[in-house]
């Protein structure tokens, strides 16, 4: 600015200068699409930052560029035939269709993957997971288009996460109660027998069948007292309630 004051702007090299880009009101250019595809992926609606990445088109060209190639995609459906694996990197269209399908149709993975392509439910979840927490980790706020889709996200984690907390409840008073009960050590019940039995009268006299007929023989009435019928009984059916098998018994 001190040279150009005194008349001597001449001194100062080109390489000095910053470069100006004048909008380009002509047809769009195949470097300036490049350009532009990168900026929508990288600041999807902010079309200020989107022109910014492209230089030489205006803001609202770039909204009206998005316009088209977001009816592009919406009528041009890939094929799914042939899906893929979950180790090979997404393609720049594959991330474009995941951001636009999660305007439309949020975090619903089925209908979001129909719409991506190549890639199933699972790995669409991942993807909107990593691209949240990306957002979370730069400390770049979710934009007003996709808050929807965010919301149900965070619902979902939250769902998932209370699910995990009940299974690990029940886990841990399942494991409590059957040390209460006598549990050996080994995870099964002290006295229980190999197999689950479901006492009922039969012809032979017995009170126990085996649902595995070889895991062991049958217990005889007249081998046992009441007292010893009771706790046999009982021996069984918290052996039944710790596996999970629910039978008929008298």
């Amino acid at each position: 600015k001190q040279l150009e004051r005194e008349g001597k702007a001449d001194l100062i090299t080109p390489l000095l200068r910053k470069p100006t880009k004048k909008p380009n009101t002509g047809a769009w250019q195949p470097g300036e699409h490049a350009r532009f595809l990168v900026g929508l992926e990288a600041h999807w609606r902010e079309w200020s930052l989107v022109s910014e990445h492209v230089r030489t088109k205006t803001k609202t060209q770039v909204r009206s560029r998005a316009n088209i190639y977001f009816r592009k995609l919406m009528q041009e459906r890939p094929s799914a035939a042939q899906k893929k694996k979950a180790s090979e990197p997404w393609t720049q269209e594959e991330r474009l269709r995941f951001l636009l399908g999660l305007e439309i149709h949020g975090c619903h993975w089925d209908q979001l993957a129909q719409f991506v392509g190549a890639r199933d439910a699972e790995q669409i979840a991942e993807h909107a997971r990593d691209y949240f927490q990306k957002l979370e980790e730069d400390g770049r706020e979710v934009q007003f288009y996709l808050k929807r889709a965010h919301a149900q996200w965070i619902q979902q984690q939250e769902q998932q996460q209370r699910r995990q907390e009940t299974h690990t409840s029940a886990s841990t008073s399942s494991k409590a109660i059957r040390s209460a009960e006598g549990d050996d050590g080994d995870g099964g019940i002290e006295s229980a027998p190999p197999a689950s039995i479901f006492m009922e009268e039969n012809s032979g006299g017995s009170v126990g069948t085996l649902c595995d007929d070889d895991a062991a023989p049958a217990v005889h009435a007249e081998d046992l007292d009441s007292d010893a019928i009771k706790k046999q009984l009982y021996v069984d059916l918290v052996y039944i309630d710790s596996n999970r098998e629910w039978g008929r018994y008298d």
